[in-house]
């Protein structure tokens, strides 16, 4: 797959140097790449768009600290890998209150790089497509579909239930179906679509999830559900 990333860092020289290890990482392995690079989180937030799959992210620049912008990116994307760069290890277990994917100590040695690029990429390869992305108010979500708890429409206006909260936009529930399709999702009535790695059972004519929600199930819809599940259960259950 391509790799399109992000490198935010206030220094010019440090910025340079991740710039040229992503080139030579990408010509050595056979990768195909996009890089940008930004002075400042706060350039890479506004307006922003979910289209990279990884952002390189220095922990210590002066308008705002990589922490707080990893936080922000989150709310709007889930699923982009975040390795942050950083000269104090202490800031290594405040990663992962963000899930960034790894970090990387200056100065910059390029095998070690190599070795966090090798990580990326692998998991890149294995989660390539598990997103979906919808039109925000200030930018361009991607929802993980592993968070992605079910998706309900009203009025024409699609809404994604996360882990994270909620999420609208102005688009067809068939479509999204269309989009999701094979991926563990199964659609309960004309208005909701679910994600089957969180139903709990079904009563009557009822779907339960695990967080206790209930979503109602059409007539005509019911059989097909319960074959959705079962053959969702009986394949391991993981989507």
């Amino acid at each position: 797959m391509a790799l399109h990333a992000a490198i935010v860092e206030d220094e010019a020289r440090a910025r340079d140097m991740l710039k040229s290890y992503i080139e030579r990482f990408c010509a050595e392995n056979g990768v195909g790449f996009t890089v940008d690079t930004y002075e400042t989180p706060l350039l890479l937030l506004d307006r922003y768009r979910a289209e990279y799959n990884l952002i390189f992210l220095d922990i210590q620049m002066p308008d705002m600290d990589g922490m707080e912008a990893a936080r922000r990116i989150r709310a709007l994307d889930s699923s982009v890998l975040l390795i942050f760069v950083t000269s104090l290890t202490q800031y290594a277990v405040a990663s992962y209150d963000v899930e960034a994917l790894d970090y990387i100590v200056k100065p910059v040695q390029y095998y070690n790089f190599a070795l966090k690029m090798t990580k990326a990429m692998r998991h890149l390869n294995d989660s390539d497509g598990d997103a979906v992305s919808v039109s925000t108010g200030i930018g361009t979500a991607r929802i993980s579909i592993r968070d992605l708890k079910y998706a309900d429409i009203q009025d024409h206006l699609l809404t994604f239930h996360t882990f994270d909260g909620t999420y609208s936009e102005f688009r067809t529930i068939s479509g999204l179906e269309k989009e999701l399709q094979g991926k563990g999702f199964v659609r309960v009535s004309n208005y909701c679509l679910v994600n089957l790695r969180f139903a709990d059972g079904v009563k009557g004519y009822t779907l339960f999830l695990m967080d206790g929600t209930e979503l109602r199930i059409s007539q005509p819809r019911k059989k097909a559900v319960l074959k959705a599940l079962e053959d969702y259960r009986a394949a391991g259950g993981a989507n």
